[in-house]
Order: C-alpha cells, then sequence, then structure tokens
C-alpha cells in the first residue's frame, strides 16, 4: 500500500522506520538495497543520547541479551523460529533464489 502514495513526481520518496521483523515487505525491500532503496541501520545504544537516562537503563536491563532485545535493542532481523524442528533459509549468497532446509529429530536406526 505504500507504494500508492509514491505515484507522484519525477523522483517520490518515502521514510519507512521500524523494528526489523521478516515481513514479506520488509524481506523485499533489503533485497532491493541499494538498487533504490537505502536501508540505514541502528542500535538503541547509538540512540542511547536521544532516550531518557531512565528509560534507556530499565530498557537494557531488561532485554540486553535475550532473543527481543536482538530485534528492538540491536536492530537484528530474526528469522529463526525458537524451538522450530526445521530451520529454513536462503543460500549464502545474498541475492540467491535458493533455499534450503534442515530438520533435527530422532535418529532412525
Amino acid at each position: 500500500m505504500l507504494q500508492f502514495g509514491l505515484r507522484l513526481g519525477r523522483h517520490p520518496r518515502s521514510l519507512v522506520a521500524t523494528t526489523p521483523r521478516p515481513t514479506r515487505l520488509i524481506r523485499e525491500l533489503l533485497a532491493r538495497e541499494g538498487r533504490g532503496v537505502t536501508v540505514t541501520r541502528g542500535s538503541t545504544y547509538e540512540n542511547r543520547a536521544n532516550l531518557a537516562p531512565g528509560f534507556f537503563d530499565q530498557i537494557i536491563g531488561k532485554y540486553e541479551g535475550t532473543r527481543l532485545g536482538r530485534q528492538e535493542l540491536n536492530a537484528e532481523l530474526l528469522e529463526d523460529t525458537p524451538g522450530a524442528l526445521c530451520v529454513s533459509g536462503r543460500d549464502h549468497a545474498p541475492n540467491s533464489s535458493h533455499t534450503a532446509a534442515s530438520c533435527w529429530g530422532p535418529r532412525r536406526p
């Protein structure tokens, strides 16, 4: 839907600020990085000067070192599912269309 707001002018632009979640749109935008899409990443630590000291201390104390902290504090895009038996993902090449899956379970004799 965002694209409908960018239909006028010679070089329409948009700024999107979000917590990185592995939605289809975020994956598509990241895949286009450098080709019409500029991605800027920043962590809560880098933004510390703009945050209330009490908020920073509380949020770091609660979430630092956790999975949610990796996403919210470090701006990591987490594509794994905790506790999943099967893990799928793209090849190591960033623009690869090949997917791979690895599964763990009880070994059969």
